[in-house]
Order: structure tokens, then C-alpha cells, then sequence
């Protein structure tokens, strides 16, 4: 399902680095969606104001991004633990603003699977916070290809090795 609302800049984003769960979703065991699923230690004033979650695989790519629309929040001392610790489960939907995202992780790995920022910290975060006009540089990415319009002007278009590209003029 694709969403017509906009994000705001002090919306949070929650990045997942899913290492170890990767290689179960590549042996066919789980999907990328189920991996995310797990609860994620966030503090929960964080957690409720995540409005995209992010996947990072442990190639570092970011393999997928969806927009958060609920969350629960269950805190509990763990086994073996002296204090209250918060777990969070988003509840996601698809949100294909977001495909953008896909691709070469702009984040390192930590030490901490998760991390929280700003919406506004997004790289080419322009068309999502924008309620105007489609911006006017940016990446497109539809599958293996992409389109980058700097802002400049000058655009790149990257095609798939073996494929074929038909340009036609807009009339």
C-alpha cells in the first residue's frame, strides 16, 4: 500500500542492522519484513515518534524501508538484568517514497544493532518533507536501474548490465 502523507522533520527514523537474521532470510527461513519484526530495544518516547523503519543487511546495504504506523511498547527487566528495559514492535506498511532508500548503506554499523534520528537527517530527504512540487534533484530507483538529477541539472542514468534502454521525447 502506498501512502500520500508526508513526514515531518522531527519524525524519527529507526535504522536496523539485520547481521545475524540475514543470512536466515537469504536461506529462504523468514523475509526481510519478519526480521525487523523482532523487539527492538528503543526507549519508548523514541519508539512512538519512529515513522520510518530502515534495514540494513550485513553487507551493509540497506535493503528495504517502511513507514511505521503503530508501535507497542513492553517494558520488563530481563533475565539476568537489574533494570526495566523497553522493547519495541513497529507495525509497518509499504510506503514506496521510501524505495529511494534501497541501496548502499549512507550509515555504519555500531556496536548497537539499532539508532535512532531525525527525518530531516535523511539523505535527499526533500520529497518527503515537501507538500510542493516534486523536488528537483534526486535519486529514482525503479529495480536495478536508477536516475540521479544533481542539482545542477546534470543527470546520470544507470542501467543493469544486458539491458536495454528506449529514450523517447516528451511531447
Amino acid at each position: 500500500m502506498t501512502h500520500n502523507l508526508k513526514y515531518h522533520g522531527d519524525d524519527l527514523v529507526a535504522v536496523v542492522w539485520l547481521t545475524n537474521s540475514a543470512v536466515q532470510v537469504r536461506a529462504g527461513e523468514m523475509t526481510w519484513e519478519q526480521a525487523v519484526r523482532a523487539a527492538w530495544a528503543i526507549e519508548a518516547a523514541k519508539a512512538d515518534r519512529v515513522v520510518i523503519l530502515v534495514a540494513i543487511d550485513d553487507n551493509d546495504d540497506v535493503v528495504r524501508a517502511w513507514r511505521v504506523v503503530g508501535v507497542r511498547n513492553e517494558t520488563a527487566v530481563p533475565p539476568g538484568k537489574s533494570r526495566k528495559i523497553n522493547r519495541c514492535l513497529f507495525e509497518l506498511e509499504e510506503d514506496s517514497a521510501l524505495d529511494y532508500l534501497t541501496g548502499p548503506s549512507p550509515w555504519t554499523r555500531r556496536r548497537n544493532p539499532q539508532t535512532t534520528f531525525e527525518v530531516r537527517d535523511l539523505p535527499d530527504v526533500d520529497a518527503l518533507l515537501s507538500d510542493n512540487q516534486p523536488p528537483l534533484h534526486g535519486v529514482v530507483r525503479l529495480g536495478d536501474y536508477a536516475l540521479v538529477v544533481r542539482e545542477d541539472g546534470a543527470a546520470e542514468l544507470h542501467i543493469p548490465p544486458g539491458q536495454v534502454v528506449t529514450i523517447r521525447t516528451a511531447s
